[in-house]
């Protein structure tokens, strides 16, 4: 079985089915978005890097809501994707390979990482992400980000280890299967998945491990504020009306101070 020093299938050869396997309300939630973004004062035409854009369906919609987005990914293969659907939107979306652990200054207006942050995992990682955040944003600037709560997260994959989903595609029936086990005394995920592409009665399959690392609330909190956020509000989803506690994910938004 792979590990997590190769190519996540998800993330390479199957690239091209990302968005048949996770589907997202990315309208619903960019919308919310949005509203989060002018309640601090960064309004449509104003820039946002959308670090970890993997097919860039957020960039593409915040950008047709009149900002100016830049995503980016380290995967070269989700990028093509994204690409591929950009059409029109050139002019205000782009992307590029890039890492946002190592971003430049480039003083954006908003920062969006979305399911990104649970893939570092060593202190320095987490510590290098969120000083790249603080020297890319302006004064003021907004960030946004989601990671998995550890404990909701312990708590659901301890009765739902099992995630299985099949779909059509134009390249035959794709089955991706994910198996989680838990590492409680680290916090961590332990992954299997497998991707099976079947084609005319014949079967290919993809298997991949890896790690995630989740977050405790307390260790959220304690990385803005060393890195000069400041103003955070926290969700259980891109939802204002959902509470932290309520889903295993942690939304927070928050503005540097500088």
């Amino acid at each position: 079985m792979q590990t997590q020093k190769t190519p996540r299938p998800f993330y390479s050869e199957f690239a091209w089915a990302f968005d048949l396997l996770i589907d997202r309300p990315v309208q619903k939630e960019c919308s919310t978005i949005a509203t989060w973004l002018v309640e601090r004062g960064v309004v449509p035409g104003a820039t946002i890097l959308d670090a970890g854009c993997g097919t860039g369906r957020y960039a593409m919609e915040l950008g047709r809501r009149g900002y100016v987005v830049r995503g980016i990914d380290v995967s070269a293969d989700l990028l093509a994707e994204a690409k591929r659907s950009l059409g029109s939107q050139a002019r205000q979306v782009s992307f590029a390979v890039a890492d946002i652990l190592t971003l430049t200054v480039s003083r954006y207006d908003a920062i969006l990482c979305r399911g990104v942050l649970n893939d570092l995992v060593d202190e320095d990682a987490r510590l290098s992400a969120f000083a790249s955040f603080a020297r890319t944003l302006r004064t003021d600037g907004v960030l946004i980000l989601d990671v998995r709560e550890w404990d909701a997260t312990a708590t659901r994959k301890a009765r739902e280890p099992l995630f299985r989903k099949r779909v059509d595609t134009h390249r035959g029936n794709l089955t991706f299967t994910s198996v989680t086990e838990l590492d409680a005394p680290a916090h961590r995920l332990v992954v299997r998945e497998r991707h099976t592409l079947e084609v005319d009665g014949r079967e290919r399959s993809s298997d991949y491990e890896f790690v995630m690392w989740c977050w405790t609330p307390a260790e959220l909190q304690s990385l803005l504020r060393l890195n000069g956020f400041g103003s955070v509000a926290y969700f259980a989803a891109y939802d204002p009306s959902l509470a932290p506690g309520v889903t295993d994910r942690l939304v927070a938004v928050a503005q540097f101070s500088g």
